[in-house]
């Protein structure tokens, strides 16, 4: 018995640790790095930056195009197989960048680059560590999304260094290089259950746990939902709600500080050290509490402390450089629910049935979200002339996350019985 929990934890581990791989290099350097071309490839095409950031665009509507229409083929066929296949799709994609000679190559290449490689990321990452893990989701996935932070704190010079020394296009043929090799990794390594190698999922274990773990040994029964069945209940909708605002207070603050710190005098750069660093904390910290106490509860206190972090925001104008780094070494323990939610309430509200359709519905409704939030925000600076309006706003945006998770969590338990 004692062997077959160290076996089930040690190859649960292995599959977590390749997850955290994926996050820490592919996609930092494919994602995190990608403004570091801006400079170079429109010197080179005599461009301007307006013209090349429509690549992101291009990449964002790929990533809503794969959520819609591909995800639930990733998770009911063989997901590490769909995982390689994208990967390679990927990295070839990315080597063609390295060719071209005008920016609509670029926006083609990149659009094919980034709904290849969403076959290897979000969705995947999160339906293998809820079928993996019934119970410490948030923990593991918390841990394999810091890669992406400690990933971009390690090798942020090393890309500069690369595309200033050796060109963009250099730049471009290493990412290439480090996706597809991944994706071998992937490949050799990860399983998309604990069923395929005779294991079962992690759960917690010990007395003080039996009704707990009675509870979760009984979660398996209830497949689900379909993505049919679940757009057409009230919990699919405020779960909606939920994952729009996410995107749209993950993507409209941090896009806008180093703005608004600008705005009043203040070096951005050693304040978003401090957000760095405490964004890796952050997840760490945050997932377990939410294992703990639940996503309602959850989502609750990480919305007072995002409110108490942008109230600091909202002082920077008048007590100066020490509110902005009082804001940002807490913002990411609130934060850290804008990338929990999404894949903690698919599983808790609609099961595995059809994780992979519903996961991925939902990822498009986070990615408009992520749309809106920069011109939100932006939008409430220009029009009424200072940022703290919009940091007003994103507080009652944070408050409709813990309102959508809380009711999304509370209707969905009618789910179990009527289906």
């Amino acid at each position: 018995m004692e062997s077959g929990k160290k076996r089930k934890l040690f190859y649960g581990w292995i599959v977590v640790a390749c997850l955290f791989l994926i996050a820490m290099f592919p996609m930092v350097f494919l994602s995190n790095f990608y403004s570091y071309y801006q400079v170079p490839i429109c010197t080179e095409f005599g461009t301007s930056y307006v013209e090349f950031n429509v690549s992101n665009i291009a990449s964002t509507v790929a990533g809503m195009c794969f959520s819609l229409f591909a995800a639930s083929k990733i998770t009911k066929g063989n997901t590490r197989v769909f995982m390689f296949v994208g990967g390679v799709v990927a990295a070839l994609a990315i080597l063609a960048q390295s060719y071209i000679t005008s920016l609509w190559q670029l926006y083609v290449t990149f659009f094919v680059a980034n709904f290849a490689f969403s076959a290897m990321t979000y969705v995947p990452i999160n339906f293998i560590i809820s079928r993996w893990f019934v119970d410490k989701k948030a923990l593991v996935t918390s841990i394999v999304f810091t890669g992406s932070g400690l990933g971009g704190m390690l090798f942020s010079g090393i890309a500069a260094g690369i595309i200033a020394d050796m060109g963009w296009r250099a730049g471009f043929r290493v990412t290439a290089l480090i996706v597809a090799v991944t994706a071998v990794v992937v490949l050799l390594l990860v399983r998309k259950t604990p069923e395929e190698m005779g294991l079962e999922p992690y759960r917690k274990e010990g007395a003080a746990d039996v009704q707990k773990q009675q509870a979760a040994s009984q979660a398996p029964s209830w497949a689900g939902l379909s993505k049919g069945e679940a757009v057409k209940t009230a919990s699919f909708w405020l779960y909606a709600l939920c994952l729009i605002c996410c995107g749209i207070a993950a993507a409209g603050i941090a896009t806008q500080v180093p703005t608004y710190l600008i705005e009043n005098g203040i070096d951005y750069a050693p304040v978003f050290a401090v957000f760095s660093g405490a964004g890796i904390v952050g997840k760490l910290v945050i997932g377990p509490i939410i294992d703990k106490v639940g996503i309602s509860k959850g989502s609750i206190l990480t919305t007072v402390i995002a409110v108490v972090s942008l109230v600091f925001l909202a002082m920077v104008p008048a007590s100066g450089a020490w509110a902005s780094y009082a804001a940002m070494a807490i913002l990411p323990f609130g934060a850290a629910i804008t990338s929990l939610a999404p894949p903690l309430l698919t599983g808790m509200c609609f099961g595995h049935k059809d994780f992979g359709g519903i996961y991925g519905l939902g990822n498009t409704f986070f990615m408009a979200g992520c749309m809106v939030g920069p011109m939100l925000t932006s939008g409430i600076r220009t029009a009424v002339g200072s940022y703290q309006t919009a940091w007003y706003v994103c507080m009652a945006v944070y408050a409709l996350i813990a309102i959508g998770a809380v009711l999304a969590v509370s209707s969905a338990k009618k789910l179990r019985t009527v289906h």
